[in-house]
């Protein structure tokens, strides 16, 4: 063997995605085992480091023989490009594990975290998705609607013109090919977006309104447009996933 060639090259790090909660203040919706790992990371690659600081805590990281201080905390910028977030994997690939964790739900889905793992990917670094909530697939559960065949859109176009367009679509996506569509918008345009969908779509589609689950206040009602014409909720400055199909 060569002498400059490594007969143990150093194992790299893990990049675990940690789940969040979806807005309340009750980590009992975390599983155990995640709490577990906290021990073993002392790298957060984090949408807020404010937000992640906080959750941390509340998990009860110091109980763990940890402090917020010693962990390093690399904040996620959506808008910046795929190459700038390369060097947030550098501790990975010289063994440590390293921790991805969204502000609410699953890391890396409707999420600018994605592009992490797939730079761990190709950097060859172990990726472990862990369990958690997500407001997307406990809509979909809650919604009685098909989940054989689904597909999540994420936001729709802002302006109203193309809004209605991609709204049609969808529909017929969904009444043609019974896949049932799953969208959302910020919630405080929740409103305007619920207005669309009802004056678009036909009497008996069926849409399914999932609001703030998994808090005390959890909303999740599936209905033809016909009848959510006649019972409109409001829906203003709520999470919401909606659940379109057949």
């Amino acid at each position: 063997m060569s002498a400059n060639k490594s007969a143990n090259p150093k194992k790299r790090g893990t990049l675990y995605l940690i789940p969040n909660v979806l807005g309340n203040e009750d980590v009992a919706t975390i599983p155990a085992y995640v709490q577990q790992l906290l021990p073993q990371i002392d790298v957060y690659i984090v949408e807020s480091v404010r937000n992640a600081r906080r959750y941390l805590v509340k998990l009860g990281i110091k109980k763990m023989g940890k402090t917020i201080d010693e962990l390093t905390f690399l904040e996620l910028d959506k808008h910046q490009k795929e190459q700038g977030f390369s060097h947030y994997l550098k501790a990975a690939v010289q063994g440590k594990n390293i921790g991805l964790l969204s502000d609410a739900g699953c890391p890396a889905v409707a999420d600018p975290g994605a592009v992490i793992v797939f730079l761990a990917h190709e950097k060859g670094i172990p990726v472990m998705p862990l369990v958690g909530p997500s407001s997307i697939l406990l809509a979909l559960m809650g919604s009685g609607l098909g989940g054989q065949n689904f597909a999540f859109t994420g936001y729709l176009p802002i302006k109203k013109p193309e809004r209605l367009k991609r709204i049609a679509h969808l529909e017929k996506r969904a009444l043609n090919e019974r896949q049932t569509q799953l969208f959302m918008e910020a919630p405080y345009r929740n409103n305007h977006l619920f207005a669309d969908v009802l004056s678009t779509c036909n009497n008996n589609t069926q849409l399914c309104v999932a609001a703030n689950i998994s808090l005390p206040n959890q909303f999740i009602k599936t209905q033809s447009i016909r009848q959510w014409r006649k019972d409109i909720p409001e829906l203003h400055k709520q999470p919401t996933i909606f659940v379109l199909g057949k």
